[in-house]
């Protein structure tokens, strides 16, 4: 259907009203509140041929229309540009965030309650996916006589600690050395080349002195074992439960299915890659079929990252809540890549 088209016109007339509405529309309705210069007659027309062209649908037999999942999905493909966030909004979300930007996992935790509470739905934030992620750099840091601590920075930002214990006496100039080889060794990798295979070889470089570092190495295949899979940040999911567009049985397939972090997080960057939004059927998850699952990734070093993203009805307003999506994303990639610079 051209976007120029009446029949375009009217229906995406259709889709906003009801939004704002969440009541049928009929032709008198649209026709009182649109600046389309024709007849009633002829809007109930175009509605009816909407209808049997699967746009459209009619509730009950004397109501007026509501709009379809091909309704929703023209009428983003061709009139829902994003509306920028209020000045009031901006300084909220950015508050907020900026207040939690010590960590990377912090600043996306705050990403996703922030949006749930401008959107009123559930929200979801991601770190990257582990083909996005390299090893920037590796610190030991001794925290005892037989103790040390390895830290992993990657190139998203996030940083992973764990401690180790050795069965002999560290020193400073040994925890020097053991740094300069593993960071020789490390820098630059994808965390999921860190296989117990790799890690063999790369002992058997250090001769002798990977007699000493077998709980060092142990240490990071944890920490890189931990990055190869992405974790996930929820906040909002009661806002479901006040959303009319849901029933009860609904609401139980969609509470349990945010607890699949796995799944989420892929399925936020599918819909990423789908224009920002899944439709219903389009996210191939029975639970979500009347769900709109709203998505954006957030860029670190120039770089598409995670992603963070909104679970909504099918019916809610596409124009604000992309825009605030797209500035919340806009936001975490800034903190986030202020973090590295530092």
């Amino acid at each position: 259907m051209d976007a120029t088209s009446r029949k375009s016109k009217i229906l995406c007339s259709v889709v906003e009203q009801y939004i704002h509405t969440a009541e049928p529309i009929g032709s008198k309705q649209l026709l009182e509140n649109t600046d389309l210069s024709v007849s009633s007659a002829t809007i109930r027309n175009e509605m009816a041929s909407l209808a049997e062209a699967g746009f459209l649908q009619q509730p009950h037999t004397s109501a007026g229309r509501v709009p379809t999942q091909e309704g929703y999905r023209h009428y983003l493909d061709v009139a829902a540009q994003p509306v920028e966030p209020t000045l009031k909004e901006k300084a909220f979300v950015f508050k907020q965030m900026s207040s939690n930007a010590d960590d990377p996992e912090h600043i996306l935790d705050s990403a996703a309650k922030v949006l749930s509470q401008l959107s009123s739905f559930a929200c979801i934030a991601t770190t990257p996916p582990p083909e996005a992620v390299k090893i920037a750099k590796l610190r030991l840091v001794q925290t005892g006589r037989q103790t040390a601590m390895t830290v992993l920075v990657t190139s998203s930002g996030m940083i992973k600690y764990r401690l180790f214990r050795c069965d002999y006496m560290l020193t400073p100039e040994l925890v020097k050395v053991f740094e300069r080889l593993l960071n020789e060794r490390l820098t630059g990798l994808a965390p999921e080349e860190v296989t117990p295979a790799f890690v063999q070889s790369m002992a058997a470089s250090f001769g002798e002195l990977a007699m000493l570092m077998p709980t060092v190495l142990s240490s990071i295949m944890e920490q890189c074992s931990e990055i190869n899979s992405m974790d996930l940040r929820c906040h909002g999911e009661s806002n479901l439960l006040f959303c009319n567009d849901f029933k009860l049985d609904d609401l139980r397939g969609i509470i349990k299915l945010l607890g699949s972090h796995e799944l989420l997080a892929h399925l936020l960057l599918r819909a990423d890659m789908n224009n920002g939004v899944l439709l219903g059927t389009e996210t191939k998850i029975p639970e979500l079929y009347k769900c709109a699952v709203l998505a954006k990734r957030y860029t670190v070093a120039s770089q598409p990252s995670g992603a963070i993203g909104i679970i909504a009805p099918l019916r809610n307003d596409y124009k604000k809540n992309i825009g605030r999506l797209q500035y919340v994303a806009s936001v975490a990639g800034t903190l986030i890549n202020s973090l590295l610079e530092n």
